[in-house]
């Protein structure tokens, strides 16, 4: 589980209540088998739903994401 210490190093800001994103095969048809893979999730499933706990803004390369 990653805490929130952890996402506030990391330059995250923490979402006092946290959210969801909705992902289906329709948002993204080419890719929906990769994400499936990616999140361990059976590509046969109508929807994935991601839950949120921070947000970080990239505004440039220099951010040093990798």
């Amino acid at each position: 589980m990653v805490t929130k210490e952890q996402l506030l190093k990391e330059g995250y800001i923490v979402l006092p209540k946290g959210g969801w994103i909705r992902l289906d095969p329709t948002i993204m048809p080419h890719d929906w088998h990769d994400i499936c893979k990616d999140f361990g999730c059976d590509p046969d499933c109508n929807e994935i739903i991601i839950a949120v706990s921070g947000v970080k803004e990239i505004k440039g390369d220099d951010d040093g994401i990798v």
